[in-house]
C-alpha cells in the first residue's frame, strides 16, 4: 500500500498541520481587517476596500489570488429609521429594517401574534395594523421563516407592517437583521426587526388588553444593480492540478457590527488554512498536494448570493473536477467536525480524516453540509462540506447572539475555535486534495 493511500497515512501531516496552527496564526490580519474596514456591506466602500486588502495581502503571501468578477448584486440601502411606541407609553424602541424592505411612514395600532397560526386566528383583527410577531427561538432554521415570510402572511390579512422579534437566542436589547421576501401580488408592506425585550414587553401589554400604538418611520430603497467581484486563491497540486479541493466564506456583511463572526470566521479560516499549508510547503515541511486546494471569497451571500451563483457559472466547464466544496458560515467557537453531503462511500471518507482531528475535539461527522454558497455546486453534483461549531443551532446557540447584529464584533470572537478552525480545515482539505485515490461523487 503506498503512501497517502489512506486518510490513516496522514496522522504525521495532519500533527504537523495542528501544531503549527497552534504555535500562531495571523489573527493580527483578522483584526486589522475588521477594525480597519468595519462592515462589509454590498455597495459599501468597507466592503470594496476590504476586498482590495485581502486581494493584495493574499498575493503578497504568494497564493495566486484573482478576482472573479460578479454582475447584477442588489443594491438595498437601509436609510433611516426609527420606531417609537406612542400608546400605552411614550418610549423610542430600537429597530433594524430587514433587508429588501420597502420604506414607509406608518401610525397604527399594533396586533401581537405568537405564530403564524396565531395569526390566522386573529387575522380579522389585522385589517389596517402592525403586526407583530412575538415567536420565541427554536433553531435558526425554524425561526427564521417569521423574517423571511413575515410580511407577506401579515400583507395577507390586511396588515400595514410587520415586526419580527429578532430572531435570536439571546439579547442585550440588540436587535437582528437579515433578509426577508415580498411575493406578488400579496401587497408590499414595510418589515423590521425588533428587540427580544421590547417584542416580549409589547407582547404582555397585548395580553393585558392595553392599547399598543405604535409610529415606524423607514426610508429604505433600492438603488441600481452592483458589480463586485468573488476572490479566488490556490495552492496549485503537483500531479492533477486541475482537480480542485474548494473551501470558503463569504467576504460580505451586513451593514451592522463589524461581520466578525458572520462571515469573517470562515472568510479568515479559509484564507488562514491555505496560507499555513502553503507555509509549511515553501518550507519544505509538507509535500504539495497532488491536487489544487483552493479558496474562494464569495461575495453578496446575505441579499443574493449573487457570488455563488457566478462562481458556478464560470466554472461549469471544469465542474467534473470539483472534489468537494466545504464552506465556514455557522460559526467558529469550538469546531467539532464537519457536515457532509454526498454518497456513502465518500461519508466514511470524510469520518476517516476527521479522526485526525480528535485531538482538538473536531472528529464527528453528521450529515448536512451545505451551506448558502456551496450550495450552487452541491445542487449541481460536487459533495459538499461545512464546518461545524458548537453554538451554531439549537435554542442556546452562542452564534446568534451576534449573528446580523451591532454586536457583531471582534471582541465576541473565540480565537481558540479560530486556532481549531483554521487547523481543520487545513487538515480535511490537504488529505482531500493530496490522496492517491480522489473522493468519490457516485
Amino acid at each position: 500500500m503506498g503512501s497517502g493511500q489512506t486518510p490513516s497515512d496522514y496522522q504525521t501531516q495532519a500533527n504537523l498541520i495542528i501544531k503549527t496552527a497552534q504555535d500562531g496564526i495571523h489573527f493580527d490580519i483578522f483584526e486589522y481587517l475588521c477594525d480597519t474596514f468595519g462592515p462589509r456591506y454590498v455597495g459599501t466602500p468597507g466592503l470594496g476596500n476590504a476586498l482590495e486588502y485581502i486581494y493584495n495581502k493574499m498575493n503578497e503571501q504568494g497564493l495566486n489570488a484573482t478576482k472573479e468578477t460578479v454582475v447584477n448584486i442588489t443594491n438595498w440601502i437601509r436609510g433611516n429609521e426609527k420606531l417609537t411606541l406612542l400608546k400605552p407609553r411614550r418610549a423610542n424602541l430600537a429597530l433594524l429594517g430587514l433587508g429588501g424592505s420597502i420604506g414607509g411612514s406608518i401610525t397604527a395600532e399594533a396586533i401581537v401574534v405568537t405564530s403564524f397560526d396565531d395569526l390566522t386566528k386573529k387575522a380579522h383583527l389585522a385589517v389596517g395594523k402592525i403586526v407583530v410577531y412575538n415567536v420565541p427561538f427554536v433553531s435558526y432554521g425554524i425561526t427564521v421563516a417569521y423574517r423571511t415570510r413575515g410580511a407577506i402572511e401579515a400583507a395577507k390579512v390586511g396588515a400595514v407592517a410587520a415586526l419580527v422579534r429578532t430572531v435570536g437566542s439571546f439579547s442585550l436589547y440588540t436587535p437582528h437583521t437579515g433578509g426577508m421576501s415580498y411575493d406578488p401580488p400579496v401587497p408590499f408592506i414595510p418589515s423590521a426587526c425588533i428587540t427580544i425585550e421590547d417584542a416580549e414587553m409589547l407582547g404582555r401589554m397585548y395580553d393585558r388588553g392595553q392599547t399598543i400604538v405604535l409610529s415606524l418611520e423607514m426610508s429604505a430603497t433600492n438603488g441600481p444593480l452592483l458589480t463586485s467581484y468573488n476572490i479566488l486563491a490556490e495552492v496549485t497540486g503537483r500531479e492533477s492540478p486541475e482537480e480542485v479541493v474548494v473551501i470558503g466564506g463569504h467576504s460580505d456583511s451586513w451593514d451592522v457590527g463589524q461581520g466578525a463572526i458572520d462571515d469573517g470566521g470562515g472568510l479568515f479560516t479559509s484564507w488562514e488554512a491555505l496560507n499555513l499549508i502553503n507555509n509549511l510547503i515553501t518550507s519544505s515541511q509538507l509535500q504539495r498536494p497532488r491536487r489544487t486546494i483552493r479558496v474562494v471569497l464569495w461575495v453578496d451571500e446575505e441579499l443574493g448570493a449573487r457570488g455563488g451563483a457566478t462562481y458556478l457559472q464560470d466554472h461549469l466547464a471544469e465542474l467534473q473536477n470539483h472534489v468537494i466544496a466545504i464552506e465556514s458560515d455557522r460559526g467558529n467557537f469550538h469546531p467539532t467536525g464537519f457536515g457532509f453531503t454526498g454518497v456513502p462511500e465518500a461519508k466514511k471518507i470524510i469520518q476517516q480524516i476527521c479522526q485526525l482531528l480528535s485531538a482538538i475535539g473536531a472528529g464527528n461527522v453528521t450529515d448536512g453540509g451545505v451551506d448558502t454558497d456551496n450550495s450552487f455546486l452541491v445542487d449541481a453534483g460536487v459533495p459538499g462540506g461545512s464546518l461545524v461549531s458548537t453554538g451554531s443551532d439549537g435554542s442556546t446557540a452562542e452564534y446568534f447572539w451576534y449573528h446580523h447584529s451591532n454586536a457583531d464584533m471582534i471582541t465576541h470572537v473565540n480565537q481558540q475555535g479560530f486556532v481549531n478552525s483554521v487547523a481543520s480545515f487545513a487538515v480535511m482539505s490537504y488529505v482531500l486534495a493530496d490522496m492517491e485515490e480522489r473522493l468519490p461523487n457516485k
